[in-house]
């Protein structure tokens, strides 16, 4: 071995090692949202937990880590120039007071808090049959009545009013104070023992009582009334509402914002789960039976969805 072949040999090597931590540092922050993304629209596989991270959204990670690298290794200028477009872009959003980047750490923050909790998709809802009560439960939900639109304007301000001041949740966040009203104080009481009973909006409202069409049709109605997006489901033996969040984003956001900002004592670490409609569209239960929006449906067969 010559004298100068050793001192070559080493330098190349250190000067490799800050271009490829440089490369693995900027693949992994673009990762991490490709990653989350393309997670939302994977079939469950129900990996295990380990130390709160699923082990399913670590592969999903590090098969984007890898082929987001390779690419960085493959086009290495042309990527660098992306990124430098991207970043050119959110400056000038920035300082038009538009998305900057505080939205961004935010957005990463979110990013981070999902990969660590599991956001279930529940199984695709097929075969249905003619939503028995249909009409009735329609004429039950008297949204636009004067006394239901005021109880639910009361409602959706009365909890999380700083974190609806950001426009881009606002009716979400005031739905889920509309939830948090209703099921904090629901008491349950059964129909008549000879019929099947749908009480009014209006008359639940001064009420908070009935059985789970009682509730379902009260939930729907006050957040139809502030512009809220809800459906009616119904089991072989129950009626629960749910509340469109958007999709596969807004599903991110949904779970962010429940978990971390509006129920964190109810469902900092808990699953959430969500029904996926033919548009792409996610779809949360807001069943009285839960203290928190999006947690686990009675396992029972849906048999019909009633839109309102």
């Amino acid at each position: 071995m010559s004298g100068t072949e050793t001192p070559v040999g080493k330098g190349e090597g250190l000067g490799a090692w800050p271009k490829a931590g440089l490369h693995f540092l900027v693949a992994l922050v673009v990762s991490l949202p490709v990653s989350v993304l393309v997670w939302s629209y994977l079939p469950a596989m129900r990996l295990p937990v380990v130390a709160g991270i699923g082990i399913d959204r670590l592969l999903v990670l590090l098969v984007v880590l890898a082929l987001v690298l390779w690419a960085f290794r493959r086009w290495t200028l042309a990527m660098y120039g992306l990124l430098v477009i991207a970043l050119t872009v959110l400056t000038v959003l920035d300082f038009r007071g538009k998305y900057g980047f505080s939205n961004l750490v935010g957005d990463y923050g979110m990013m981070l808090s999902n990969m660590a909790q599991r956001t279930e998709a529940l199984p695709e809802v097929n075969d249905l049959k003619p939503f028995k009560g249909a009409d009735k439960l329609r004429q039950a939900m008297d949204y636009k009545d004067p006394e239901v639109r005021s109880f639910a304007v009361r409602a959706a301000t009365t909890w999380f009013n700083e974190e609806a001041e950001d426009g881009k949740d606002r009716t979400m966040v005031q739905a889920f104070s509309i939830f948090k009203v209703i099921n904090s104080a629901w008491v349950y009481v059964s129909d008549p023992a000879d019929d099947e009973y749908f009480a009014t909006a209006k008359e639940s409202v001064p009420l908070l009582a009935g059985d789970c069409d009682d509730h379902a049709v009260l939930m729907a109605s006050a957040i139809k009334a502030i512009g809220g997006k809800v459906r009616l489901v119904r089991t072989t033996g129950h009626i629960y509402p749910e509340m469109c969040v958007g999709d596969a984003k807004g599903m991110q956001r949904a779970a962010f914002l429940i978990r971390n900002v509006l129920f964190p004592d109810e469902a900092r670490h808990a699953d959430l789960y969500y029904h996926t409609d033919a548009n792409g569209d996610r779809w949360i239960n807001l069943d009285y039976t839960r203290h928190y929006p999006g947690g686990p449906v009675m396992n029972e067969k849906i048999i019909g969805i009633l839109h309102v």
